[in-house]
C-alpha cells in the first residue's frame, strides 16, 4: 500500500470529464456519490499519481471503473 507521503493524488472523472472525487490521502475512498448524491450505473475514469516507494520516482496510471447499482 502507499504511505500517505507518496500518493500525489488519486482522481475520479465522470463520463463527461468532470472531476467527481479527488484525494491526496491513500485511505480515503470514493464511495460512488458526487455531492452526497447515488449516481447510477455507469463507467468512471480515475487516474493516480504517486511516488514509487523504491525507486523513488513518480508513476501515473489510470483506468476505468464501472459503477453497478
Amino acid at each position: 500500500l502507499l504511505g500517505a507521503k507518496e500518493l500525489k493524488y488519486f482522481r475520479v472523472y465522470n463520463r463527461w470529464g468532470q472531476l467527481v472525487f479527488q484525494t491526496n490521502n491513500w485511505q480515503d475512498k470514493w464511495d460512488g456519490k458526487i455531492n452526497g448524491n447515488l449516481q447510477g450505473t455507469g463507467v468512471f475514469v480515475w487516474m493516480l499519481r504517486y511516488v514509487h516507494r523504491d525507486t523513488k520516482k513518480e508513476v501515473f496510471e489510470k483506468g476505468t471503473v464501472t459503477l453497478i447499482r
